[in-house]
């Protein structure tokens, strides 16, 4: 059955990293029976040059969303450049990653998947000059985030819901339709459960 849940910036929750080398924010996370979780969405700042904690077991989507961008070295493989607000990145949660961002420090948003649970997708989204961009999401789970400005999110059987900066919006068995005005900047989480 379809489900709505608003959170505000008083339901994220700061928890430190696992390598110790930071703080990272949970804007929503599902537990899962055995302690892990199946899917969280989180969003950390990075100010220097670092390893990434491990998650074995988990698929991992990270984007630039504040500051110039980060160069990531996976598994050894040569570095790739990820600037703000391009598309995802993918990797698996137990390679070895060192990051490194490239002027000045920056913010991250992260989904990341138990492998054997869930698949999804990270899509970032910015309004551009003269039009409203639509994108229509769909996933047993949504993770709608507003980053600045004000989305509107319209659930499938239902009436737009107004997303400010710094809120997020929890569908569950539902697609939505997200608008993004000129302006604003948002982020969608796409939870696809096996």
């Amino acid at each position: 059955m379809p489900s709505i849940t608003r959170l505000t910036p008083a339901d994220h929750r700061r928890v430190p990293w696992k390598n110790g080398g930071g703080v990272t924010t949970e804007l929503a996370v599902e537990p899962a029976a055995d302690g892990r979780f199946l899917w969280r969405v989180s969003i950390a700042d990075v100010v220097e040059p670092g390893p990434f904690s491990a998650f074995p077991g988990y698929d991992r989507l990270i984007a630039v969303v504040e500051g110039e961008g980060m160069r990531l070295s996976v598994d050894g493989a040569a570095p790739v450049e990820r600037r703000r607000l391009d598309p995802a990145f993918f990797f698996a949660g137990e390679a070895p990653v060192w990051c490194e961002p490239t002027a000045g420090p920056i913010r991250d948003v992260n989904l990341m998947l138990d492998r054997a649970s869930a698949t999804g997708a990270l899509t970032l989204l910015a309004g551009s000059t003269g039009h409203r961009a639509g994108y229509r999401a769909t996933g047993d789970v949504l993770l709608v985030h507003a980053l600045t400005g004000m989305l509107a999110v319209t659930p499938e059987r239902g009436e737009a819901l107004a997303v400010p900066a710094g809120h997020s919006l929890l569908l569950r068995d539902t697609a939505a339709l997200v608008e993004t005005p000129a302006g604003a900047e948002g982020v969608c989480a796409e939870v696809h459960l096996l």
